[in-house]
């Protein structure tokens, strides 16, 4: 969802504090109690808050988990998801890859393909290309390294891939909703919206525990997604999906929906 400027204020006074009074939020923002409640209800009904008597907290979780933990969910969906995505890239391509977990997953299957240009602001992408030897091309941009995940943060980060126009461009996002891709972190929203345009296709790579998940940040529609790969997509995302077909991969059931 579109947050308006006083739920950005609510949602970081909560990150700090945890929970708050109506009362309290009223205060701090200098408006009514009635005001705050209208604004609590689009974050309650996205279930990014959860409302108590009097009060409310932040839902739980609120965050992605840390990254090494992810790389260890749903490895048996990531590999299968990985597996068809790659056999989707043709030879020779131009990759931009995000700092995703299934992307790495992805990336130890490239390893293994004819030689190709990989773009990302993921150094544990970039390492597992180097640890394998691989023959690609990879290319890092500049910026500031996030330690948590090992990304490379910043506008400079965006501002030196924008000029390339990659065959595929890969992602992921931590909710997949009938509203659209959403995600919690504000830098990595806006390096997938600047990225999204610069590529020949975009492809989306998501397990289906995601699927009705929250997210704080609408990263786009599902329109924008030109392929998206997983091992199971609701009927309401199918829906979404625009002059989507499904196609099965073996041996294990992969479901891929080519858009547009």
């Amino acid at each position: 969802m579109a947050l308006s400027l006083r739920q950005q204020q609510i949602l970081a006074h909560l990150e700090v504090h945890g929970k708050a009074a109506i009362s309290e939020l009223a205060d701090h923002l200098g408006v009514s109690d009635e005001t705050v409640r209208r604004d609590l209800k689009g974050l309650s009904a996205d279930g990014v808050v959860e409302k108590f008597h009097g009060g409310v907290r932040l839902s739980t979780p609120r965050t992605e988990p840390p990254f090494e933990r992810r790389l260890r969910d749903a490895v048996e969906a990531k590999t299968a998801i990985a597996r068809r995505a790659a056999a989707y890239i043709r030879e020779g391509a131009t990759v931009m890859l995000d700092n995703s977990s299934t992307a790495c997953f992805l990336a130890r299957e490239l390893t293994h393909r004819e030689p190709m240009t990989i773009l990302t602001i993921s150094l544990e992408i970039a390492q597992i290309f180097a640890v394998a030897g691989s023959r690609h091309r990879v290319i890092l941009p500049g910026g500031e390294m996030r330690a948590a995940d090992r990304t490379l943060c910043g506008t400079g980060a965006i501002e030196f891939l924008k000029q390339f126009t990659p065959s595929y461009f890969v992602m992921s996002v931590v909710a997949g909703s009938p509203k659209g891709c959403l995600d919690f972190d504000m830098f990595e929203a806006e390096f997938k919206r600047a990225m999204i345009p610069r590529a020949d296709e975009t492809i989306m790579l998501i397990d289906s525990s995601k699927f009705g998940k929250s997210g704080l940040v609408h990263v786009c529609d599902w329109s924008e997604i030109d392929v998206l790969v997983t091992d199971h997509a609701p009927r309401d995302i199918q829906e979404h999906v625009e002059h989507g077909h499904l196609l099965l991969a073996q041996p294990v059931a992969i479901e891929v929906l080519t858009c547009k």
